[in-house]
């Protein structure tokens, strides 16, 4: 007799650790550029470059980019922009960890301050909160049915596995060409620009994944002509691309986020030979991981009347996949300006990132509670032609009751989809945001699976010192297999004798044994 076997792939969460590391950097401004007078706006995100698996740590790799714009002393230059890198390492203890873990890791920006600490020294603080997952794979030979088994009784049960079928890391490239429009000037200098992921969709194909979404693009610019005011412009663009990706099939669930990676906006020549063109060339980072159903039936216990078997069994540890949604919050607010000095007269851009503070299981919903750090540009009516305005809007969001217990493995990526103010009054903005929260939850099981067995001659003594008919009151926790085995029985026999339709008995049911 001959095993039908399967090869089972599992991957499981085997750790989550959460960690935080500050950044504390000193620059000196360039010689080219004007002294500080006024810190006027920053922006800053993190690139991971790579994460390390060491026993008993995970080793993250990765930079910190920033810019500031800032308000210049001098009188021939309104606004300057600086900006810079500051690499970093971290270091997160997993005991649970060894190097043949893979791990991933979701990094954020959670707090920038940029402070002046003289006209030409600034001194830029950063909080990385590193997002910490551990994975534990295997591949289980399991046996799914016995060939030449006459005579031998199997028990088998339906299992649901959802096995991670590919999980890597992408690029892909974002590559725009913005002609300005004919009312505005020629482009001197880029004083400014915001590229920002918006509404990113992705499916797999067949060896492919498809992509959807939209790039913003803000940038604020001076013209050739020092007498005009400072220039800026908006363009949303639509990302429309397929990647290649081997063995992925259409009826596979994807779970991809796509982060802003290195790039740069630039200046260009148009037809004429006029800096009218503004570059875009930047890198998406994808963390692909794609999950494949699968109904198993597999072989969990087996014996004979006839013949002693000992099956050799192993423990498999599973994840079975319970809901993946783009869950959507929306977050309408309105705040007062802060600065009552100067007059605000229009919104220019905003942008902004998000944050999640606790993610937490009851009575089948997950709650999870957030924060929306929002900056406005805006042009106001004072000496100084920009100004930004920092804010924070908190925001809660349940599911739909559904059946998540607290060891479930549930796994949140935020995006920010639309994020957008208005002026409400010279001293009032309402502001807009719907945040992409993206719940995975997979619910966590083992099974005990038989990957080989041994057969010896039955203890006849054993066997013949059991009566041949015996009369079973059913007791907690008995089956039909239990009971066949215990008493050298087959299930058919029971329920044929009892005139059982089907395997389900009770505590105090009488049944009648009769010994194979």
């Amino acid at each position: 007799m001959n095993f039908s076997r399967e090869d089972v792939h599992t991957s499981i969460l085997k750790a989550s650790k959460y960690s935080q590391l500050t950044i504390d950097e000193d620059f000196n401004i360039p010689e080219a550029k004007g002294d500080i007078e006024k810190i006027i706006a920053k922006d800053g995100h993190v690139i991971v470059e790579n994460v390390l698996s060491e026993d008993g740590r995970v080793k993250i790799i990765g930079t910190v980019y920033f810019q500031v714009l800032y308000k210049c002393s001098a009188e021939d230059s309104d606004m300057e922009i600086y900006g810079a890198e500051i690499p970093f390492e971290d270091r997160v203890n997993v005991d649970e960890m060894t190097k043949n873990n893979p791990a991933d890791c979701m990094c954020r920006l959670e707090d920038l301050t940029v402070s002046m600490i003289n006209s030409r020294k600034l001194e830029v603080r950063g909080l990385l909160g590193n997002s910490v997952n551990v994975y534990e794979t295997g591949n289980v030979n399991c046996a799914v049915d016995l060939e030449n088994g006459q005579g031998l009784e199997c028990l088998s049960k339906d299992v649901a596995v959802t096995e991670t079928v590919i999980s890597k890391r992408d690029v892909f490239k974002i590559r725009e060409s913005i002609d300005i429009p004919q009312n505005k000037p020629n482009i001197k200098e880029i004083l400014w620009s915001s590229v920002e992921l918006r509404n990113m969709e992705t499916r797999p194909l067949t060896d492919k994944i498809s992509i959807r979404g939209e790039v913003e693009i803000f940038v604020i610019y001076r013209g050739e002509e020092e007498h005009l005011p400072i220039q800026y412009l908006f363009s949303a663009r639509a990302i429309s691309k397929e990647i290649e990706c081997q063995d992925a099939r259409e009826e596979m669930i994807l779970d991809a986020e796509c982060v802003l990676g290195k790039g740069d906006v630039t200046i260009d020549r148009d037809a004429d030979g006029e800096e009218r063109v503004i570059l875009v060339d930047y890198s998406v980072d994808m963390n692909i991981k794609m999950y494949e159903d699968k109904n198993i039936k597999i072989l969990t216990d087996l014996y004979s009347p006839q013949l002693e078997t000992h099956p050799v069994t192993e423990k498999m540890h599973y994840e079975n996949l319970l809901m993946k949604n783009s869950a959507k919050a929306k977050i309408t607010q309105r705040k007062r300006v802060d600065d009552t000095s100067n007059k605000m007269m229009q919104i220019c851009h905003v942008f902004g990132s998000v944050d999640l503070d606790d993610v937490s299981v009851a009575d089948g919903e997950i709650r999870v509670e957030g924060v929306v750090k929002a900056n406005i540009l805006y042009v106001s009516d004072g000496d100084d032609p920009m100004n930004c305005m920092e804010t924070e809007l908190p925001f809660e969001y349940t599911t739909d009751s559904i059946s998540v217990a607290p060891t479930d493995s549930i796994r949140i990526s935020p995006c920010i989809d639309q994020l957008g103010a208005s002026l409400v009054n010279s001293g009032e903005i309402e502001i807009k945001a719907q945040v992409n929260l993206g719940i995975t939850v997979f619910s966590k099981s083992s099974v005990d699976v038989i990957t080989d067995m041994t057969v010896s001659p039955i203890d006849y003594d054993k066997k013949s010192d059991m009566p041949g008919i015996v009369g079973y009151v059913v007791k907690n926790g008995d089956t039909i297999w239990s009971i066949a085995r215990k008493y050298y029985a087959t299930t058919e026999s029971i329920r044929s004798v009892n005139n059982l339709e089907s395997d389900n008995i009770k505590e105090g049911d009488r049944l009648i044994i009769v010994k194979s």
